[in-house]
């Protein structure tokens, strides 16, 4: 037997409700750690001007940007901290001095320390 459409359309409605929102976009900014000396600033001191902006910072990780860079003490190390925000803040973190990580190709995430 085959069910009529109009009798599916509130399966449809309840279906699009619960459709998943974007995913979440991950940004990411340089710690300014140098070789030999660490230093810089923690992810957590560096997500604050995203949550004192309104942007929700939904997860906080560590990485490197995988660039190639001589190793001299004082330059920079290449470590980076990645934030996930929703999809929708993506600008509003650009403005703010993040990157999207895409543009990253290399990137890697690693335990924060």
């Amino acid at each position: 037997m085959r069910t009529p459409v109009l009798a599916l359309a509130p399966l449809l409605a309840l279906a699009a409700c619960a459709a998943p929102s974007a995913a979440p976009v991950s940004v990411y900014k340089g710690l300014g750690s140098k070789q030999c000396e660490g230093g810089g600033q923690t992810p957590a001191q560096l997500a604050e001007p995203l949550r004192q902006a309104g942007v929700p910072v939904l997860a906080i990780a560590c990485g490197r940007d995988g660039r190639v860079r001589a190793a001299m003490c004082g330059l920079s190390d290449g470590r980076i901290g990645i934030f996930d925000v929703p999809a929708d803040r993506v600008a509003e973190a650009e403005r703010l001095g993040y990157a999207r990580l895409a543009s990253l190709p290399d990137a890697t995430r690693e335990p924060c320390p």
